[in-house]
């Protein structure tokens, strides 16, 4: 019985997984040795995963874990000669463009903010200030520039 709904499991989420994956490790080498070791930790615990309502979170997260193990065991540092060349294939693979829209985007979003909650934010994330110093700043409390700079990174989440 557990060997068919392992069966069935794989057959469901194997092409998920290798996509999801793949988004992570481009070789597709790597990516399809990935998932066989996600598909492998699975089978050590189908048992348990037999009586899980919801098994894709537990796949999924398997997979982000493995795809973790891919790179400790590949150890990639960025060091020496090797960091100069890594770097630069990081920077020709990067889409300026897609960069902009997000920017653009982000952008936009904080326009929308009410004006003093946007600059709480900016003092926050961009001049690195402390609630302290905003609230000094503003004569607010701690706590209150805490639940302003706390709606406001909800807003940008949810609309981002």
């Amino acid at each position: 019985m557990k060997k068919e709904y392992f069966k069935d499991l794989f057959n469901r989420y194997h092409k998920k997984v290798f996509l999801f994956v793949q988004y992570y490790i481009e070789s597709q080498d790597d990516a399809a040795d990935v998932v066989q070791e996600v598909f492998i930790h699975l089978w050590r615990y189908v048992h348990k995963l037999y009586v899980v309502s919801n098994p894709e979170a537990i796949i999924f997260k398997t997979s982000k874990q493995e795809i973790a193990n891919f790179y400790r065991k590949q150890k990639v540092q960025f060091t020496s000669l090797d960091s100069a060349y890594e770097l630069t294939e990081i920077e020709e693979k990067f889409d300026e463009s897609a960069y902009q829209i997000k920017v653009d985007k982000l952008n936009l979003l904080l326009s929308a903010l009410p004006e003093r909650r946007k600059i709480m934010v900016l003092d926050s994330v961009v001049d690195e200030l402390s609630y302290s110093e905003i609230a000094h700043k503003f004569k607010i409390s701690k706590t209150a520039v805490a639940k302003q700079i706390n709606k406001a990174m909800t807003f940008l989440r949810a609309n981002f």
